[in-house]
């Protein structure tokens, strides 16, 4: 059996394929670029629909080929050291997300951090991580739960009933070491095995751009959830400030992984007429600016400003400009938390 590793070195044949929101034929290029950050070989395309509208990977590597874009040490596999729950957070957790048993796992920090003038800042920070509200003896399932790390981080908070969703064989199998009830394959298929209505929450996290039709599997998840179940999910924007600078180096095409490339009003149309509107937490990574630079530069399409924004992005300024901007809302990173509308008789 071939690893992972080995597999992303093979190139990926791309089939042609229609729009998955409208079904139409039609469409023109509008990026291209490569596999910068695993090295896939081969070029990519991102394409308009002529329809609707969408950007779309097209042609895009066969559904059958998807698990084999993703390498061992693809990052959100790697499972990463668990943070320790300070005061001010397991305070906030306790008074504002139903978590009332929660204790802090270390008394450091600030004990002003408790105080109510924080809480916009605690909202947005676990807006942002998809930290969703507690429901007693609730269901939970994560839609590509990787190896597991979000899903122990829920237990520490409480939740006991805990399922997952992840394409790739080699991290559902780290997640079920954990002892967590989880499935490998198309999300798609494994996620019409469950009963409508059996869930009380799903999170996923920058996973719906990597779906071949987000559409039909947001659909499901609304079945899945009960009337009022709570559904936070988080993606990549186009029209950020990044992709805007950036054109075809925009670290959010991640080709070939990524297969629809959203905008704003993409994302409200499909949750419209089934989840109440979301609230959105922007928010912003140095990566999202010095990657796409070092690219750039390594191709010998690098200017003055380059060098200007890697300073700033790889400086200990990075975060704290990038949180500012996240605020003016020109960042590409966007977490949305919504409820599923009450199923009509």
């Amino acid at each position: 059996m071939i690893s992972n590793g080995t597999i992303k070195r093979l190139p990926v044949a791309l089939v042609k394929v229609s729009c998955p929101r409208c079904g139409g034929r039609e469409s023109v290029t509008v990026a291209r670029g490569k596999d910068r950050l695993y090295g896939v070989p081969g070029e990519y395309y991102a394409a308009e629909c002529r329809g609707c509208g969408l950007w779309f990977q097209n042609p895009r590597p066969p559904l059958e080929r998807l698990a084999d874009l993703y390498p061992a040490e693809y990052a959100p596999h790697v499972r990463p050291e668990p943070v320790a729950l300070h005061r001010g957070a397991a305070e906030y957790l306790r008074r504002h997300m139903g978590y009332a048993g929660l204790k802090p796992d270390t008394q450091a920090g600030f004990r002003w951090t408790c105080l109510p003038v924080f809480s916009p800042v605690r909202k947005w920070l676990y807006g942002v991580n998809l930290t969703p509200h507690f429901v007693p003896g609730g269901k939970l399932l994560e839609i590509g739960c990787a190896s597991g790390a979000r899903l122990l981080y829920l237990r520490r908070l409480g939740w006991e009933r805990l399922y997952g969703i992840e394409l790739v064989p080699a991290a559902a199998a780290q997640a079920r070491e954990e002892g967590f009830e989880v499935v490998s394959g198309q999300i798609e298929h494994n996620l019409s095995g469950y009963q409508d209505g059996f869930f009380d929450t799903v999170v996923s996290s920058m996973v719906v751009e990597h779906l071949a039709d987000p559409f039909t599997v947001v659909g499901e998840v609304a079945k899945k959830l009960k009337p009022g179940g709570e559904f936070l999910f988080s993606t990549v924007l186009r029209g950020s400030l990044d992709f805007k600078l950036f054109g075809d180096y925009w670290g959010g095409f991640d080709f070939p992984r990524h297969m629809v490339h959203f905008s704003m009003a993409d994302v409200l149309g499909l949750l419209k007429g089934l989840f109440t509107a979301p609230e959105c937490f922007y928010y912003g990574a140095p990566a999202d600016y010095s990657r796409p630079i070092s690219w750039r530069r390594a191709e010998g399409r690098g200017g003055a400003l380059d060098c200007v924004m890697f300073m700033l992005a790889s400086s200990r300024a990075g975060n704290v400009i990038g949180f500012f901007m996240s605020k003016l809302r020109l960042t590409c990173r966007v977490s949305f938390r919504c409820r599923r509308k009450a199923w009509k008789s």
